[in-house]
């Protein structure tokens, strides 16, 4: 049977059990009704089977999942022990008790049968099969047991099992964290066994987190023998060859302290109308070829991922912090884009090129804001100075066309010499910054419109409008705070967003009202088919800037460098170049989590140094359970239950506010408090605060 007849025969089967009218059908019968036999009728049912559309029973009967009030979905655990089940159809939750599993773990898809009757929106259920087995890699400690031996603890609050260790003597010392395979998952009567792998630190340190979370999301720590020997087979660039050679311009890197890699450069020069603007991006095209182990694993990862202290690479470090990277005194490889701007922030010309460069000096942002505030008279202060002044005309001009200008300043967390959490700090968002910031927008900019007027095929990055609930959620909880979002309908532009941002300027709640602009909105991702940036207000974007730690701006540098060699028209295609954005939009969602996560472990384990200690603080959420205080010292957020509350509350969910049922006191989002530390628990990754009492 050719896979097409098997993949008919499927749906046959299907339909067969939707038109007759019986629950259960003998599948002899069946194969007599489909007019095949029964040997040929197994693997298919089989396959229906494991997917959860149909159940087959010990006397040789079938029956339609759907008919038997059975859903198929994931499982999530909750932190307290409790499970859903989330349909694969959209449906109400299906609360599974404790006992009702069946041996199914969090993110395992399993079929549920599902009472039809729905209470405060779940419905209830039991577990009838697993049907796929999500769960293969844990994490966790090792315990003696009370009767003797060791068992294997689960480092995640989603865990709610206690696991027999089949290699009892990998594992000899307790407060390591260790990595564990599965290798007899739990059913409705055992629990599960795992065979120790290896120990990644000790436990309740964030070295040992970071290795935790890789583990969980699947982020590799090393790179193979191959990628590693051919990173390591390239030589210095002594000379410009066919190059534009532009190691006599004026080009500097500003980049944060704790910067390894440096994938830009830039240059300025004075023009009778304006300035001409270089921004020099290394050229990891040269070294990085379609075909070769590099490319493989640099596909694989698509995104460097960014820890305190440390990092997991795109590339290896032979190219990322040396050949690749654009190191002040060293002759280096770039894609250069010059750029001619008016006085009014114009691109007037736009042009890219294969060049050799030299960057004259490393600067910090802190440096260049130095050598911006004393207007110091040397070349790099009047270079910056005149950059300033093209920013400021570029994001004028963006502005203008109704681009979002979100200020959320990024939290730093500095590290001691054993890689723990020594201080959390927001990191202030300078000129230089904003300098950087334009530059590189407009040089993205420019390569999607070259690219796109050469009619190539490359990758976009879109950004689409936010949706009608989250345009509604948030239009309510600005009210709150007394302001008003402008709304077309059920629309919202962007230019509506600014004008929020500008009411909320200088008020005691503006950095919550970016915050919750920024919630509201889509996640940006890549695509190869064209559409808007909402929040910068573009019909055409593209990341060209920073290839040595994204691999879609490899993609596109790889566009480019065809189109500068005069040759744009190849055999790639939009729907060849679709799957590669969507792998690069699910890394860079997975980089984004592992890191939240790991900025989480971070807060915790620098809030348990403060417990007892007072903060003052903003309130930036409310619900039934309580509310959320983000602490100003600390640049942490924190949840206050109401159960440390000294009255009794109750949640007005219109208003989103708190109301005491005893005294006129309201909680609501943008108030000030003082609250102190209570309890910072790692693993569930939870800061609790009680208010302080007058």
């Amino acid at each position: 049977m050719t896979g097409s007849q098997h993949s008919q025969l499927r749906r046959r089967i299907v339909t067969e059990l939707r038109r007759t009218k019986r629950t259960h059908s003998l599948i002899d019968r069946l194969a007599e009704s489909l007019g095949t036999s029964r040997k040929e009728l197994e693997p298919a049912l089989d396959e229906l089977a494991a997917e959860g559309l149909i159940v087959r029973t010990r006397k040789g009967r079938v029956a339609l999942c759907e008919r038997l009030g059975l859903v198929t979905g994931i499982v999530r655990m909750g932190r307290s022990g409790r499970a859903v089940v989330v349909p694969d159809e959209p449906d109400a939750p299906v609360a599974i008790a404790r006992g009702s599993l069946a041996g199914a773990m969090d993110g395992d898809r399993v079929l549920v049968e599902a009472s039809p009757y729905t209470r405060r929106g779940l419905r209830r259920g039991s577990v009838k099969a697993v049907l796929e087995r999500r769960t293969q890699r844990v994490v966790g400690t090792v315990v003696h047991a009370a009767r003797g031996g060791c068992v294997f603890v689960p480092r995640s609050a989603r865990a709610d099992y206690v696991a027999s260790i089949e290699n009892p003597q990998s594992a000899p010392i307790e407060k390591q964290l260790y990595l564990a395979t599965i290798v007899k998952h739990p059913t409705a009567t055992r629990g599960p066994t795992v065979r120790i792998e290896h120990p990644l630190g000790t436990a309740g340190t964030l070295p040992a987190e970071i290795e935790a979370v890789c583990c969980a999301h699947g982020i590799p720590r090393g790179f193979s023998a191959e990628a590693e020997q051919e990173a390591s087979s390239f030589s210095e660039p002594t000379a410009a060859g066919t190059r534009v050679d532009l190691t006599n311009r004026l080009l500097v890197t500003i980049d944060p302290a704790d910067a390894r890699d440096f994938d830009d450069a830039v240059g300025i020069e004075r023009t009778r109308n304006g300035y001409r603007v270089t921004v020099a991006i290394a050229d990891v095209s040269h070294y990085v070829r379609p075909g070769t182990a590099l490319d493989a694993e640099a596909l694989d990862r698509a995104t460097s991922v960014y820890f305190p202290g440390t990092c997991s690479p795109m590339l290896p470090a032979a190219l990322s912090s040396n050949l690749a990277s654009l190191r002040p005194d060293r002759v280096r490889l770039a894609v250069a884009i010059v750029l001619d701007v008016d006085r009014e922030g114009a691109v007037t010309r736009r042009r890219g090129m294969r060049a050799v460069v030299r960057s004259r000096r490393r600067l910090t942002y802190e440096q260049a804001q130095d050598l911006l505030d004393r207007r110091a008279d040397s070349p790099e202060a009047r270079a910056l100075a005149d950059l300033e002044a093209v920013a400021t005309a570029l994001r004028r001009r963006r502005m203008q066309r109704g681009a979002i200008d979100l200020d959320i300043p990024e939290l730093e967390v500095e590290v001691d010499e054993n890689g723990e959490p020594a201080a959390i700090r927001r990191r202030p968002r300078l000129a230089a910054h904003r300098i950087i910031e334009e530059l590189m927008l407009a040089a993205n900019e420019a390569v999607a419109g070259m690219l796109e007027e050469a009619q190539t095929a490359f990758l976009y990055r879109i950004h689409e409008a936010p949706d009608e609930e989250s345009i509604a959620t948030l239009a309510a909880r600005l009210s709150l705070l007394g302001l008003h979002l402008e709304r077309d309908g059920a629309t919202v532009g962007p230019a509506a967003f600014q004008s929020v941002i500008e009411q909320a300027r200088g008020r005691p709640f503006e950095r919550l009202v970016h915050t919750m602009c920024l919630r509201a909105m889509k996640q940006a991702r890549y695509s190869a088919y064209k559409t808007q940036h909402f929040g910068l207000a573009s019909s055409c974007y593209t990341h060209f800037t920073s290839p040595i730690r994204r691999y879609p701006d490899l993609v596109v540098h790889r566009r480019l460098c065809r189109l500068i060699a005069g040759d744009p028209a190849d055999s790639v295609t939009q729907r060849q170049l679709e799957p590669i954005a969507e792998h690069c939009s699910q890394r860079e969602r997975r980089a984004m989590e592992a890191e939240r996560d790991i900025g989480r472990a971070a807060a915790v384990l620098y809030a348990q140094r403060h417990l007892g200690a007072a903060f003052d603080g903003t309130v930036t959420g409310v619900d039934r359970r309580g509310y959320w205080v983000e602490l100003d010292d600390l640049a942490i957020e924190g949840f206050v239950p109401v159960g440390r509350l000294s009255e009794y509350y109750e949640f007005i969910e219109e208003r989103m506010e708190l109301h005491s049922r005893t005294s006129r006191a309201v909680v609501h989002i943008g108030m000030r408090q003082r609250v102190r530390l209570e309890a910072a628990d790692l693993t569930e990754r939870r800061i609790d605060l009680a208010p302080c009492r007058p």
